[in-house]
């Protein structure tokens, strides 16, 4: 049985696959699926509805004092967020790199695997923002497709001399050439994509320009000598940062014990009713501020969910908003049961089922209803103006109470 025979390209994407399924593996590590769920079904939904409202609706005010080169720059800060990964690691210095034709060819796959990347980003984003280049700028598509292509290479380009960059200075010199080169390029993207702006010719010639450009810095990023160090650094700094990126939201830094938090620093009641239930609510209540994890969780879902009630139309708006309610609900639920089987409540109350179920009843409405309230009037206030923005959160408030109570209940009869 006669054996594949291994060449370099069978290498690469062998390590290719290697670095997607580790990629993969953390993804999966760090997501939680339930959680997404909720917010991506009403994001999905919002952005269905407000792309449409793009290209069958007037556009917004703001789109017409929208120049051109604002518009490049800020896909300019996209580019820069690009980089390479060669996929050479430490121990080819025992054979690869007396092998000039494996490095050479393992390069070149990782070369080209930014420039597919780059076109498929850019031409993400060019879709995006095709309702202005259309009904803004006044582009044909085919014009727009041709500049998608322009921007994908002139960002391969660039990236790939960044990258270069890194490999072969250190110290100030690479700042200092690396600052020069993002401005030189911000600067010819925005002049060059204004020079060419609804003339199907001029992006041709640039498109054939910059791709002369790429091919030059390719063939000499190849068979540039002494660089095997520096390749070797910048992909563990590449696969670090990626890893990194997903695992930040799962893993915190280890921080210093403070002595006094930000809220809650005096032990004062909230509750006029000094029961047990009441007291463990309170108890919960104050835990769930004071851990500055849950504290920024807490904003941050809480501002999201004010844009996402306040900005679609009637009736997306009410749907996302109820559907926030439940998730919302649903997390506030999961903190109390932290703090119900934590060793402090079992040790220092000596609570049954449905003295624990009353408690984080009483401790997830003081956390959701002045959330609920606030998107219910911002809804209200940017569907049916001011005045009514009470009525809806009056409404609003409502559902969540019966919420909450329908939730507890079916807890409380699966426990």
């Amino acid at each position: 049985m006669e054996h594949k025979r291994y060449t370099p390209h069978l290498l690469y994407q062998r390590r290719r696959r290697e670095h997607l399924r580790e990629q993969w593996r953390n993804f999966k590590l760090v997501v939680d699926w339930t959680v997404w769920l909720y917010l991506l079904i009403p994001g999905l939904l919002y952005f269905v509805g407000w792309y449409t409202s793009l290209w069958t609706k007037p556009m917004p005010a703001w789109t017409t004092g929208l120049s051109l080169p604002f518009l490049t720059g800020i896909i300019e800060l996209v580019i820069l967020t690009g980089g390479v990964l060669l996929f050479v690691e430490e121990a080819d210095v025992l054979f690869l790199k007396s092998r000039r034709f494996w490095m050479r060819t393992l390069m070149k796959w990782g070369l080209l695997r930014v420039l597919w990347l780059q076109l498929g980003k850019m031409m993400l984003i060019t879709a995006l923002v095709a309702p202005l280049f259309v009904r803004v700028y006044e582009m044909s598509v085919y014009q727009i497709v041709l500049t998608s292509i322009w921007l994908g290479i002139t960002a391969s380009f660039q990236v790939i001399a960044i990258h270069t960059i890194k490999v072969r200075y250190i110290g100030w010199r690479r700042w200092l050439l690396m600052g020069l080169l993002v401005i030189s390029m911000g600067w010819m993207i925005i002049r060059t994509s204004t020079w060419m702006l609804g003339e199907t010719w001029k992006i041709g010639l640039s498109i054939a320009v910059v791709s002369l450009l790429f091919i030059t810095l390719m063939q000499l990023r190849l068979f540039m000598k002494g660089t095997f160090e520096g390749d070797v650094r910048e992909d563990l700094r590449t696969r670090i940062r990626l890893t990194a990126l997903m695992l930040s939201q799962a893993v915190s830094k280890p921080k210093a014990q403070k002595t006094r938090t930000i809220v809650f620093r005096k032990s004062r009641p909230l509750l006029r009713k000094r029961s047990i239930l009441n007291r463990t609510a309170e108890i919960g209540f104050k835990a769930f501020f004071r851990n500055s994890a849950t504290l920024k969780l807490y904003l941050q879902l809480g501002g999201l969910s004010l844009a996402a009630v306040a900005l679609p139309p009637f009736p997306v708006n009410v749907i996302v908003c109820g559907l926030l309610v439940i998730m919302l609900t649903l997390m506030l639920y999961r903190s109390w049961d932290e703090l119900a089987t934590s060793d402090y409540v079992e040790l220092l109350l000596n609570y049954d089922s449905d003295g624990l179920h009353g408690a984080g009843l009483i401790m997830v409405r003081m956390l959701l209803f002045p959330l609920v309230t606030l998107m219910g009037y911002a809804m209200g206030l940017t569907w049916l103006g001011w005045l009514a923005g009470f009525l809806t959160a009056v409404c609003t408030l409502a559902f969540a109470y019966v919420v909450v109570s329908v939730t507890g209940w079916i807890r409380q009869t699966r426990a």
